[in-house]
């Protein structure tokens, strides 16, 4: 039987920020790859510059060091969008070796970099389709059974590198009076780039965070009003979601949620439907 896998590409994305995004991602990446009874190969991307998830990951997981063992060799997602230098030599991608960093047995990451904001000057289009390229190049999604892109709160060249790589993208959201802000930047920018691009990307969901069990009436209300909203209309609102733990926003047991009771289960719950989600149930 061949053991040759059909995985399947996800960009974590909100155009607001501290919406708990990276929590989120590196909670159903680590989750999926770690705890779950049938663990799964995932890949998880870090395209965003300030790479926490990457931060968080290795601290957990890697025994060398970023600023020592990583960032000197360029085994970070800056290589993929490094201005070429003779142009008479074609573009050829780098190969997953010297980029992919192996943190568990089931769980790898594409390290951040700073370094990265220094893309968006490139006047270069082509750069967009680096990531896809890879990928592709790769053969990654053999390799994986999700791959996972923790993508920044603004409108780069990475970030349109990351949408459209992706076979769908994942909203976290905060419930708060400007929420329906960020979407709609995001739904605007994901029309535009699809439209472009001629390419088909759907929202697989939005998952609520950093919120509390019970919501307070004017919680509620901001809800409810944020719901029908056009630009969330016929999005799908998972019913798992992820709450404020106070020990996991001090770190007191490290920077990832599933060291954590209470975040475990809510990440559980997200990353249950989130496979049914992939699997069209």
């Amino acid at each position: 039987m061949s053991s040759l896998k059909n995985g399947q590409i996800i960009s974590f994305i909100n155009m607001k920020g501290g919406v708990g995004k990276t929590t989120l991602s590196i909670g159903v990446a680590d989750y999926l790859a770690n705890v779950h009874e049938e663990k799964k190969k995932i890949l998880i991307i870090d395209v965003d510059p300030q790479f926490n998830a990457t931060q968080a990951l290795l601290d957990a997981y890697y025994s060398g060091d970023y600023f020592a063992d990583v960032l000197p060799l360029e085994k970070t997602i800056n290589k993929l969008f490094r201005p070429q230098v003779d142009f008479r030599e074609g573009y050829s991608s780098p190969t997953k070796d010297s980029l992919i960093i192996s943190l568990t047995e089931n769980l790898d990451i594409i390290c951040g970099d700073l370094n990265l904001v220094l893309a968006n000057k490139s006047s270069d289009y082509t750069h967009v389709k680096r990531l896809r390229r890879f990928i592709n190049d790769n053969r990654l999604r053999e390799i994986y059974d999700l791959i996972i892109i923790d993508c920044p709160p603004t409108l780069t060249i990475y970030t349109d590198s990351a949408l459209l790589a992706s076979d769908y993208y994942l909203i976290p959201n905060r419930i708060d009076r400007y929420s329906i802000i960020g979407i709609s930047s995001l739904q605007k920018a994901i029309r535009n780039l699809t439209r472009e691009e001629e390419k088909e990307l759907n929202c697989i969901g939005l998952v609520y965070t950093m919120r509390e069990d019970t919501l307070s009436q004017k919680q509620e209300r901001m809800k409810a009003s944020f719901e029908e909203k056009e630009d969330v209309e016929g999005v799908h609102i998972f019913t798992g979601y992820s709450c404020i733990v106070k020990d996991l926003q001090v770190g007191l047991q490290g920077p990832i949620p599933t060291k954590y009771k209470r975040s475990l289960e809510d990440i559980r719950a997200v990353s249950y439907e989130l496979l049914l989600r992939l699997k069209g149930e």
